[in-house]
């Protein structure tokens, strides 16, 4: 069969209906081909039809659903602990708290040496950083300067050629 659409369209007519319709007919009745398509779909119908399994749960699946929905209804032994042992980790950590205080209380302070050359150092520092304040603005704005000064010189010479160039 070369047509896949046309098989398609046949095959569903007949699920809808066991008895072929006019359609149905007039397109089984042109080629042979077709109408054999017809007997292999009713014939696979039939066998599926007849081959149909029976579904038949097993004896103990009810009972196993059964034992599971009790089991389920009855609430849960609560897992007891020994009582000792639950409140055991809060006077542990009491205790560490405590040390850790007696530690920070009684351990000797130490205090830095007195370091003249850290002084120093900062102090030089501070003076480098302030002459650099002083000295950046004309290091950053002479070359500026010059350029500003070029353009000027530039447009003055410019404005002179025009002027000379003027009948």
């Amino acid at each position: 069969m070369k047509s896949w659409f046309t098989k398609s369209r046949i095959s569903a007519a007949l699920d809808a209906h066991p008895q072929p319709s006019a359609w149905l007919r007039r397109r089984l009745s042109r080629p042979a081909e077709l109408s054999g398509l017809e007997q292999e779909m009713m014939a696979l119908d039939r066998d599926l039809r007849q081959t149909a399994p029976t579904a038949e749960a097993p004896a103990s699946l009810h009972r196993s659903i059964m034992q599971a929905v009790r089991a389920s209804q009855r609430p849960a032994a609560a897992q007891r602990q020994p009582s000792a042992l639950r409140w055991l980790p809060a006077p542990v950590l009491a205790v560490m708290l405590l040390l850790v205080a007696v530690w920070a209380l009684h351990s000797p302070v130490r205090q830095p040496p007195a370091n003249k050359q850290t002084l120093a150092a900062a102090t030089t520092a501070l003076q480098v950083g302030d002459q650099m304040v002083r000295a950046m603005p004309s290091a950053v704005v002479a070359p500026l300067s010059d350029e500003l000064e070029r353009i000027t010189r530039d447009l003055d010479n410019t404005a002179q050629f025009l002027l000379a160039s003027l009948p």
